[in-house]
Formats: structure tokens, sequence, C-alpha cells
């Protein structure tokens, strides 16, 4: 069994930048981390978190040499791909990373950086939590939410009603952080739920109703499953316009004259 009393070096390759050292990080806080995978569950939940928590403030973002030559900007602004934002009421850190980085091998040393941070004297965090969609082909009807966890949380998660994946691999950058912090005495757990293999806001909201049950949020998601609704509306729009012009080249020759315009 792993003693968690290791405390890791930071990543040779990344730092994380505090800006605002006006709001000190109260000891126990969670950090959620959305990174941009599958359905980008990660940003949507972020974004969600960002836009409705009344006190939460960005005080700083991460640095790596391994970013995408990428920049980002909400009405004009400039803002870093990877930010850190910090709400005081629910002594929640939240982290977006809105691109993903250029090679595998950098979430290793991203995740280093960012548990040693947690565990740091400046923070003294308790677990952090990270999120990945399930890829799924189809129309998509319901989003169950499950969970994988330390042995010693299973039990915390049973009482909100979440069902655990038996038995599965968890890849990218989320695996790093989950593995670097299953060495150190941080918690760690992941939540899973259905995705398209485009944005899929309903999975976003699904996800940020489980976050309302275990940190007494209040976030709106009505917004989210209505995007997610126009999404799926339009993928059956797509899908309905594809088959009709499968058939269409599947008539005989005498029966396409005057169907030049059928597909458009």
């Amino acid at each position: 069994m792993v003693k968690k009393e290791y405390i890791c070096d930071k990543g040779k390759k990344s730092t994380i930048v505090i800006e605002d050292l006006s709001n000190l990080i109260k000891p126990d806080a969670t950090m959620i981390l959305g990174f941009a995978g599958i359905g980008l569950v990660g940003p949507i939940v972020a974004n969600a978190l960002i836009e409705q928590i009344p006190d939460i403030k960005e005080i700083g973002f991460v640095t790596s040499e391994y970013l995408p030559p990428i920049s980002v900007f909400y009405q004009g602004v400039l803002k870093h791909p990877f930010r850190i934002y910090y709400t005081a009421k629910y002594n929640l850190i939240v982290g977006i990373a809105e691109v993903p980085f250029q090679v595998s091998t950098a979430y290793n040393d991203l995740a280093k950086t960012i548990n040693n941070w947690l565990l740091s004297e400046d923070v003294k965090a308790k677990e952090v939590v990270i999120f990945q969609g399930i890829p799924q082909r189809g129309i998509i009807d319901d989003y169950p939410v499950y969970y994988a966890a330390e042995e010693d949380m299973i039990a915390r998660f049973e009482g909100y009603g979440l069902q655990k994946v038996e038995k599965g691999i968890i890849v990218g950058p989320e695996a790093t952080i989950l593995n670097e912090a299953l060495a150190n005495r941080l918690k760690a757990y992941a939540l899973f739920t259905p995705v398209f293999e485009i944005p899929t806001p309903e999975a976003g909201a699904a996800i940020l109703e489980v976050l309302n049950q275990i940190y007494g949020l209040n976030i709106e998601t009505a917004k989210l499953i209505e995007e997610g609704k126009e999404i799926k509306a339009k993928m059956l729009e797509l899908a309905e316009k594809a088959q009709q012009y499968q058939r269409q080249q599947q008539l005989p020759e005498k029966s396409k004259e005057g169907y030049t315009q059928y597909f458009q």
C-alpha cells in the first residue's frame, strides 16, 4: 500500500504562475480539472463553473514548452489557454485547458507540476477530480454519470447514487494526473459520461448536476441541455440528408433525371 506522504517535484517543462495572491487558497481545497478531450466535457464543465460561481476569480495560469502555438480570446480579450480560477465560497480550484498539448509525453511533466503545486504549503489541497467522455456512436438519449475513485472514497460516491466503472482504462492527461495523485497524499477520482465525437453540452450538464450534489453548488444546466438538443437535431438532419443522398445514388439511371439538386 502506498503511504500518502510523498510530495512530487515539479515538472521540468511546466510552471504554474499565480498572479493574484489576494485570495489565499484555504486548506483542503478540491481542484476540478477540465481538459480538452473527446466531447469537450472538461472545458464545458469548467466554463459553466467559471461563468456561474459569483466569487470565482482567475488567479493564474499554467505554462509549458509543450503547449501548441494557439491563443484564445473572449470578446476581444486575450486569455491564456490553460487558466486557473479559485472560489473561496466553495473552496474549489478550477483549471481549464482549452487546447490539447502537442505531444502525449507532455502530460507526465504537467501532472508533476500540478500535483506539486496542490501539495505545496501555499495550497495544501485535499483532492483532484477529472472528467472523461465515453465516445458513443449514434444518437445518445441518456447521460448516466459513472465514477472511478480510490478505494477509501467508494462509500462516499455510493452515497450519491453514482455507478462505478467496474473495469477499464483512462488515457491522456487525465490519466497522468490521477497516476501522480495515487503516489502522493492527494485523493483523486474521475467522472465519466457518454459523449459524441463532437462537443456534447448535455454530457457537461450531467457532470455538473453531480458536482452540484457533491459540492453544494447551484449551477444551472438548462441552457447546456438545450444546446445539446440543438446539436442532436442537427445531427439527425444531416444523417437524414446522407441517407436520402445514398438512396438517390442507388436509383436506376432513368430515375435520376431531374434529381441533380436533390442533396444540398
